[in-house]
């Protein structure tokens, strides 16, 4: 059984005004046979993907691929090429962070729903979600100092609040997206826009997979607690309420014991099931971490920036 998809692809100008929109279907390189398929079993662990059909009774219920192996991208950012369609994202103080919009027509920029998001294939990165810009803006607006900090950026798409702590001083920044092709079609050259290449070329690693995967790669590299990351971001990722746990238990393994996660979310994510409120209740619930809320957008749908800290024994 192949899965056949549709999106709906829109084409913005450079002052996002959309000029026009193609519907489309796609189709997956992967099969799901037979015997993998839940023939109506509620207590089977498969889920099921919520933009698949299922038969009228409910019987059948699509099961998603593994997740995708955590692997290092090796980069050399003299051969990355420049993109010729680009936007600016404008900070304050007049600063503008550039950054592609659709990166040589691979790009599958969808609409401002989060029907785009597949399950262990397809992530969203290769958006500009809303959050990710409250978070660099805020981060802007409390002048965050960067100088010699350790970074890492968890889910970060065009990876901009990455490229913002980069471009202020931070020791090393590492990104991380689920798929390896958002890190080379976006992240990176989105990195290269902003800082050439040169000293901070060796400042950066980019990391794709999943979240249990990529726990256990960073952890190998760490010799000692001070290689931990000093900040973690990372913005619209707490969307499903299945991945808490893996974000959870990365977030502990990874993050230094005086360091700060800065997370920025929807309150509610509708249709999906997560959001800032369910993310607090869990963190509560593990004890591991305390957190605050440090700043509200209420205009169009009501989105946050939490601040997260280990708990002190």
């Amino acid at each position: 059984m192949v899965l056949e998809f549709r999106v709906e692809l829109q084409g913005f100008s450079k002052d996002h005004k959309i000029l026009g929109r193609t519907r489309m279907s796609f189709t997956f390189g992967f099969e799901i046979k037979e015997e993998d398929v839940e023939k109506g079993d509620s207590s089977s662990s498969c889920q099921s993907i919520p933009e698949l059909t299922t038969t009228s009774g409910g019987a059948l219920k699509e099961c998603p691929p593994p997740p995708l192996p955590a692997r290092e991208i090796t980069v050399s950012f003299s051969e990355v090429p420049q993109p010729t369609a680009t936007s600016g994202l404008t900070l304050e103080g007049g600063e503008v962070l550039s950054y592609i919009t659709c990166p040589e027509s691979k790009c599958l920029e969808g609409s401002t729903s989060e029907s785009d998001l597949i399950p262990n294939v397809y992530e969203g990165g290769m958006k500009i979600w809303e959050c990710s810009v409250d978070l660099v803006q805020y981060l802007r607006e409390i002048a965050y100092p960067w100088t010699g900090k350790n970074v890492l950026e968890l889910g970060c798409g065009a990876g901009l609040p990455g490229i913002l702590a980069l471009t202020k001083g931070a020791g090393k920044i590492h990104f991380q997206d689920y798929n390896e092709e958002v890190l080379q079609t976006v992240t990176i050259p989105n990195v290269s826009l902003n800082t050439g290449t040169g000293v901070y070329a060796a400042r950066c690693k980019f990391f794709a997979g999943d979240w249990s995967g990529v726990q256990k790669l960073l952890t190998e590299e760490f010799k000692s607690t001070s290689d931990k990351y000093d900040v973690i971001l990372t913005s619209e990722t707490i969307y499903n309420t299945a991945s808490y746990q893996k974000l959870h238990d990365l977030m502990k393994s990874v993050l230094a014991p005086n360091g700060t996660v800065y997370l920025a979310a929807k309150t509610h994510y509708f249709g999906v099931g997560g959001g800032t409120r369910l993310f607090e209740e869990f963190l509560r619930k593990e004890d591991v971490f305390s957190s605050e809320v440090c700043k509200v957008y209420s205009e169009g749908v009501n989105r946050e920036i939490l601040k997260i800290e280990m708990k002190k024994s």
